[in-house]
């Protein structure tokens, strides 16, 4: 694909964005939620307006080519061999996460969080029946580290 430009400033604010649009103090910096603040790739931009000239939105199910992607991704990146079974799509990570939570526990268990972390989890969490124990990570020299002492 080659070199993307991702220092280039794209000013958001005005667009209905809900990361920019709803801040209470104009210039505080919203680094709270997933929304890039940079264009997407070239060939991301060209799949998306292919589907669009379709005129037809709706909502779609996944190919060969979607789970071959994946499959051939983990292979190249991280040496692993999926099966297209084990691929499980979800809409995002936060029912990702609670459908995980509620695969893996019961209802009162306690489940690590390490912080800080996305607002989110935490709500996961508890509106799993689950209880968050949290495990703050150490800031030093401008970098983050895990607490392996309070983790034990």
């Amino acid at each position: 694909m080659g070199k993307f430009n991702f220092d280039e400033k794209i000013d958001r604010r005005g667009t209905f964005s809900y990361k920019w649009d709803s801040l209470s103090v104009p210039d505080m910096l919203p680094l709270w939620v997933a929304d890039m603040d940079f264009k997407v790739a070239p060939p991301i931009y060209e799949a998306v307006n292919r589907c669009a000239q379709q005129g037809v939105f709706g909502y779609a199910v996944e190919n060969d080519d979607y789970y071959n992607a994946i499959i051939s991704f983990n292979k190249r990146h991280y040496g692993v061999d999926l099966k297209r079974e084990w691929i499980m799509p979800v809409p995002g990570i936060v029912p990702a996460l609670t459908a995980i939570l509620q695969a893996l526990t019961q209802p009162g268990d306690e489940v690590i969080l390490q912080s800080p972390a996305y607002n989110c989890f935490f709500s996961c969490i508890r509106n799993s029946g689950l209880v968050p124990s949290e495990n703050s990570l150490c800031y030093e020299d401008g970098k983050f580290s895990i607490d392996f002492d309070d983790l034990e």
